[in-house]
């Protein structure tokens, strides 16, 4: 027969086991969110058009990112990097209002909402400066 000591030493262990762990209520539920790392798509199709004003840098707007935050574009030249849109914006073409003589290198790259950063896409732009009668005769 069980003693009552024995019952009242096992019904203190529970006691002080329970007090120690805590019942599953007094828990706090923790919630892991996966970190995003993958990097968004690298812009395609990446053209440039030139007209005697303007160069305007197009290409095709990201159909496989939900998070995507938008676009960077840059212009390198000679080694040179100006930033045209430093800030994040869903667009899919640039219009460069002062493109420069010589070889520029445009620059786009996309950003998710994460803040990673795609590949860059680049295109190369040439302008040559046309000489007038006036500036031969000198």
């Amino acid at each position: 027969m069980v003693s009552n000591k024995m019952i009242v030493t096992f019904m203190l262990i529970v006691i002080a086991s329970m007090a120690f762990t805590g019942c599953s209520d007094d828990n706090p539920v923790t919630t892991v969110i996966p970190v995003d790392t993958a990097p968004p798509a690298v812009p395609a199709n990446l053209s440039v058009d030139y007209t005697s004003s303007s160069a305007v840098v197009n290409w095709d707007m990201s159909t496989v990112d939900p998070d995507l935050a938008g676009y960077i574009v840059t212009r390198e030249r000679y080694g040179v990097i100006d930033t045209l849109v430093g800030t994040p914006a869903l667009i899919s073409s640039y219009e460069d209002m002062n493109p420069l003589t010589g070889t520029s290198l445009y620059h786009v790259y996309s950003v998710d909402h994460a803040g990673n950063e795609s590949a860059v896409a680049t295109v190369s732009l040439t302008i040559v400066r046309e000489h007038q009668d006036s500036d031969l005769n000198h």
